[in-house]
């Protein structure tokens, strides 16, 4: 009966720790597409800005008001995709696994397909 206990109690810590596992992917893939849709947000502001200050520029009109909203909302979302990107504090016990590119040595992210520094294809 014991061997049977253990059994079931050893089951059920491994099916909490798939359900963490795969918590913890479904929190990535959700960050991956907010980012992306704030990169987006991001480009079409950065459009926008340029179109304002290309129409101020030719009509020789100055709106400073609207001109510094647009770069406030431009800040505004490249902070919330740092925000996405920070890495998150380790739990005291957990190992923290730092990758590096095989050719130049810089640190990269585990999901990076090519180095950021050097363009060396990582996978």
């Amino acid at each position: 009966m014991k061997f049977f206990d253990d059994f079931i109690e050893t089951s059920a810590n491994v099916a909490d720790k798939v359900a963490k596992v795969a918590g913890e992917y479904i929190d990535k893939g959700k960050d991956k597409i907010d980012e992306m849709n704030l990169r987006n947000e991001l480009s079409k502001a950065q459009r926008q800005l340029g179109v304002l200050v290309y129409s101020m520029h030719k009509s020789g009109e100055h709106n400073e008001e609207l001109f510094n909203q647009y770069i406030a909302d431009i800040d505004r979302i490249e902070k919330m995709i740092e925000s996405i990107n920070e890495e998150p504090e380790v739990e005291p016990g957990h190992v923290v696994v730092v990758h590096f590119c095989s050719n130049c040595g810089s640190e990269v992210k585990n999901d990076d397909v090519f180095c950021k520094d050097c363009g060396n294809k990582l996978k």
